[in-house]
């Protein structure tokens, strides 16, 4: 079974050295503003954080909205979407994966992750973060991440059901935001201007 899995995805690791490979990072950034309630958080352990893997000069994230295409998008590294502030990269070390490799393997996590199976405490940004951050480098992100997600499956009936499922949304597919099929995923990396804002 592993020498099957092997040859579908090679094994590589994530610790060469910056002449042998490409950098991954986790990109983090609070939900909320810095205040009083967010620092008694952090305190405790518990933020409420978007995440995303940055491999390449790109950031792949993953977001919810009510259709059925895919929910990954690529955003300028440490920047991220609208309404989030950035607040840490960390490093997850190096791979050595040539960038068709990388490209087939977003696009296989695209078809994974539609926008409509998003739910907050199930299969938030930070879980699709997790699995591609595994998927590159054979690691782990840290716990704290998604922390309060964990928290949230524990306790479901504390939080608004409207808060859990994903939300409303006028967007549109395109080529730069939503990555939905080959085509379009390839003209998106081969272009990186196209995405910028």
């Amino acid at each position: 079974m592993l020498r099957v899995i092997s040859n579908v995805w090679p094994i590589r690791s994530a610790n060469k050295r910056k002449d042998d490979g490409k950098q991954v990072f986790v990109n983090v950034y609070d939900m909320i503003e810095p205040c009083t309630l967010t620092n008694f958080g952090y305190f405790m352990g518990v933020g409420i954080f978007h995440s995303g893997i940055e491999v390449n000069g790109r950031e792949y994230c993953y977001g919810g909205h009510p259709y059925d295409f895919s929910g990954v998008f690529v955003v300028e590294p440490k920047v991220g979407p609208p309404g989030v502030l950035f607040k840490q990269s960390i490093n997850m070390g190096y791979i050595d994966l040539e960038e068709d490799k990388i490209t087939e393997l977003i696009q296989t996590l695209s078809g994974e992750y539609s926008g409509n199976s998003y739910n907050l405490l199930n299969r938030n940004c930070n879980h699709f973060t997790a699995d591609l951050c595994n998927r590159l480098t054979s690691k782990t992100i840290p716990g704290w991440i998604n922390r309060a997600a964990k928290l949230g499956t524990m306790f479901p009936c504390v939080l608004p059901a409207e808060w859990v499922e994903p939300p409303e949304c006028d967007c549109k597919p395109t080529p730069y935001r939503f990555i939905a099929k080959e085509s379009k995923i390839t003209q998106c990396l081969k272009n990186p201007s196209s995405y910028r804002r």
